[in-house]
This record gives C-alpha cells, sequence and structure tokens, in this order.
C-alpha cells in the first residue's frame, strides 16, 4: 500500500523533532484515487457532541425534524463548542462496521492495511515506537459548519498513542477552513494544515489540536480516515469529549 520510495529513516527524523509529521504521496500510485471516489458513496451519519454525549444521528432523520427539533439540536452543538467540547461531523466507522471483515472495495483493502505487518512495521519506524498492536479508524467528511474543537485524544496516554489522518480531499482552498490546527499546551496556536490528497499526518496524542470551522463558501468536502495506533482493543468505548483546556 505504501510508496515504495518513502525515505524512513529521513521520516523518522523529522518526526523526532516534535512528535508529529506530514508526509506527502503516502500511498503508491493509483491506490488513493479509488479510495477517494468510493468515500463520496459512504453512507454518512451525523457525529456530534451535544454536552449530554455523543449523538449519532442518520441524515434523512434529521430531514424529518420539526423546526424546534433542529434548533434544540443547533442550541446544544453550538453550547458545546463554546467550552471546547464539541464536533460536529460526517462519520463512518469503518472499525465498528467492518470489525467483522472489511468488504473487497479499495476503502476495505485500505482499512485491513492499516494494520498490516509491512505499514505496522513503517509506523513503528516512522515513530520509534513499538507500544502499539491494532487501530482504530473512522472515514470523515466535513462540510459547510462542520468542525472539531481543541481537544487531546488521549490524556491519559493508556490506549491510543499515535493519531493519524489519511487526506482523501482532491481539491481544497485554506480559506475555506477545516485546518489540522496544533496548539501549545497553554492553548497557543502553532502549525496548521490544509487538508491534503494521498497525505498522512502522524503524531503524537499528547498533541493539542483541533480541526477548525469549515467555512459556508467551501465548494469540496474534507475527506479523511482518521484515527488512532492503540494498545488493545480497537473497539474500546471511544470518548470524543476531553478538552484542552481554557
Amino acid at each position: 500500500m505504501l510508496n515504495p520510495a518513502l525515505d524512513l529513516d529521513a521520516l523518522r527524523t523529522e518526526f523526532a523533532r516534535d512528535g508529529r509529521i506530514r508526509i506527502h504521496n503516502v500511498l503508491a500510485p493509483g491506490i488513493a484515487e479509488p479510495i477517494a471516489e468510493e468515500m463520496s458513496r459512504l453512507p454518512w451519519k451525523v457525529f456530534c457532541a451535544t454536552g449530554a454525549g455523543v449523538a449519532v444521528i442518520d441524515p434523512a432523520e434529521m430531514a424529518g425534524w420539526d423546526r424546534a427539533q433542529q434548533i434544540e439540536l443547533q442550541r446544544a452543538l453550538q453550547q458545546s463548542a463554546s467550552r471546547a467540547e464539541g464536533f460536529a461531523y460526517f462519520g463512518y466507522r469503518m472499525s465498528e462496521t467492518w470489525q467483522h471483515g472489511a468488504p473487497d472495495t479499495p476503502l476495505g483493502r485500505f482499512h485491513r492495511s492499516l494494520t498490516a505487518p509491512d505499514v505496522m512495521s513503517a509506523i513503528r519506524t516512522i515513530t520509534g515506537a513499538d507500544t502499539f498492536d491494532n487501530a482504530f479508524a473512522q472515514a470523515t467528511d466535513y462540510r459547510p459548519g462542520h468542525y472539531l474543537t481543541r481537544h487531546l485524544d488521549d490524556p491519559k496516554g493508556e490506549h491510543r498513542k499515535f493519531a493519524f489522518v489519511w487526506g482523501f480531499t482532491q481539491r481544497w482552498d485554506p480559506d475555506w477552513g477545516g485546518l489540522l490546527q496544533f496548539f501549545t499546551d497553554n492553548s497557543q496556536p502553532t502549525n496548521s494544515l490544509s487538508p491534503g490528497f494521498n497525505t498522512l499526518d502522524l503524531f503524537d496524542v499528547r498533541h493539542v489540536h483541533s480541526v477548525t470551522l469549515v467555512a459556508p463558501y467551501s465548494l469540496n468536502p474534507r475527506h479523511a480516515v482518521s484515527g488512532w495506533y492503540v494498545n488493545g482493543d480497537p473497539l474500546r468505548p471511544m470518548d470524543y469529549t476531553h478538552t484542552a483546556g481554557r
């Protein structure tokens, strides 16, 4: 799956500087395009934080809501986001849906390859760590108004070891938002990365980060496969609501 031209030793040196890296042209030629095409046809659900927990909502169900229900959801989302405890985006949890076997499709084969020996070996070489043995992955589709507020993926450092964002966004303007934004521990913004195509953002879960609000004038979806390399069961209950604090 991986591009054979990758220089793993050089990538390891770069990763060691700050515990994070963006790798361009990460997949072998011809692999990323059919994955991106398949992602455009996934049965997306709305994933969001309402303050009472994580809600997973079928868009068809939401279309039948009355105005009062829609207003209440928006109020709850905005209240949670104002406390840096919020997110809202389209998602498809492959690791849960396909736990008994991924389909023989470009995305299914990609999902299986995330834990293939050669890929695991490459990730271990780049990170300089062997503290993980599995992966949890979900496809994501960010549209206008979607966001993921500032947070840590695993503040206890017990389960998730390294976060990944495999980029399958075919065209994006940074003015459209949707940036992978990193922060210092005292919440000062540092690096930001625009959505990419055939890219891998790999970082230690101790990095505070967010996905900035997607602008109402963005023209394309922000497609990615995101998740974590983990130690143990990838289907251990996921807690998406840890904040970095303000």
